[in-house]
C-alpha cells in the first residue's frame, strides 16, 4: 500500500481550498443576486407608486381646469383656483411631492409665424431684440416656419445654437392649435413685444399685480388698444408633477388642452413625457 507524497498532499489541499473558495463564492453570489433582486423589486414598486402619485396630480389639475370652464369661462389668471391647486414641494412619509402649472398661452406662439403674417413677424423681431439676440435669430426662425410649417420643438429649427434656444425658451411656445396670447399670464417681456411699448407693458403688469387680473376696461383706461391675437383666457396648460417614493423620483410633464364643442366642455391630455431618477430630483423634462 503506497502513501501519498508530500507533493500529492499539497495538491489535494490546494484542490480542497479551491473547492471551498468556489463554494463560498457561489454562496456570496447567491446572496448578492438575491439582494440585487430585492433591491430592483423595491425600486420598481417605488417607481410604480411615484407614477401613480404623478398621474393623480395630473387628474386633479384636469378636474380643476374643467371646473374653471364652468365657473369662470371668460378669464384666466394665476389667482384662480386652477392655479392655486398647484402644490409646492411637500415632504411625505415616503419622499417628496410637487405640482406646478403654466399657462402656455402666456408665451408667444412661434408656430403662428408659419402663417406668414407681418404682424407676428414684427412682434417676434421685437422679442428677440429685447432678449439681446442677434437679428439673424428672428430671420432664421421665421424662414424655417414659413417654409416648413409648424414644429414641436425649438430643436427642430436648424440654425439656432443651444444658448439661443435657452434664451428663447422661457418666452415662447410651439402649439398645434391657434389661440390668443393671455395678457393675464404673459410676462412683461412678451407683453412689451406684443404691444410694442415697454412702458405700457410695465403699467399693465403693475395693475395686474395689484388687482390679480386684467380686463378689457383696464386696457382701455391704460390707453392700450386690444390687438388681434390678444385675449384674457387660455386653453393650453403645461403641468409638471414630481413624486419621490423611497428615493425613486418620477417626473411627469403633461400638456392639457381645454375645448368646447356642441355644448360639451372638456379637458384633454394631449401629451405626456416621463422622466425617472434614483436619488435627487431630476431636471424638468421639456415637452
Amino acid at each position: 500500500m503506497s502513501r501519498n507524497s508530500p507533493r500529492d498532499a499539497g495538491v489535494i489541499l490546494v484542490n480542497v481550498l479551491v473547492a471551498l473558495a468556489l463554494g463560498a463564492a457561489i454562496i456570496v453570489l447567491m446572496f448578492t443576486s438575491q439582494e440585487n433582486l430585492m433591491d430592483r423589486t423595491r425600486r420598481a414598486a417605488a417607481a410604480t407608486q411615484a407614477e401613480a402619485l404623478a398621474l393623480g396630480a395630473e387628474a386633479s389639475m384636469v378636474a380643476a381646469l374643467r371646473r374653471d370652464m364652468e365657473q369662470a369661462p371668460d378669464i384666466d389668471h394665476y389667482a384662480e383656483n386652477w392655479a392655486l391647486a398647484a402644490q409646492e414641494e411637500v415632504v411625505l412619509a415616503t419622499g417628496r411631492f410637487s405640482i406646478t402649472v403654466m399657462d402656455v398661452r402666456g408665451r408667444l406662439d412661434l408656430n403662428a409665424l408659419s402663417l406668414g403674417g407681418l404682424a407676428q413677424q414684427l412682434v417676434f423681431a421685437r422679442l428677440t431684440t429685447s432678449l439681446g439676440l442677434p437679428d439673424r435669430v428672428a430671420t432664421t426662425v421665421t424662414d424655417a416656419l414659413v417654409r416648413g410649417g409648424p414644429v414641436r420643438s425649438l430643436s427642430d429649427i436648424a440654425g439656432l445654437d443651444p444658448a439661443e434656444r435657452a434664451k428663447l425658451d422661457p418666452y415662447v411656445s410651439l402649439l398645434a392649435t391657434r389661440g390668443a396670447l393671455n395678457v393675464n399670464t404673459a410676462e412683461q417681456t412678451v407683453l412689451a413685444a406684443v404691444l410694442g411699448s415697454a412702458s405700457s407693458a410695465r403699467q399693465l403688469i403693475k395693475l395686474r399685480e395689484r388687482k390679480g387680473f386684467l380686463t378689457k376696461s383696464d386696457l382701455a383706461e391704460a390707453g392700450v388698444i386690444l390687438l388681434g391675437g390678444v385675449g384674457f383666457t387660455s386653453d393650453a396648460f403645461d403641468i409638471i408633477s414630481r413624486a419621490e417614493v423611497d428615493g425613486t423620483t418620477v417626473t411627469l410633464n403633461s400638456r392639457l388642452l381645454r375645448q368646447t364643442g356642441l355644448g360639451v366642455r372638456e379637458v384633454l391630455v394631449t401629451g405626456r413625457w416621463y422622466g425617472m431618477s434614483i436619488g435627487a430630483l431630476p431636471a424638468v423634462v421639456s415637452p
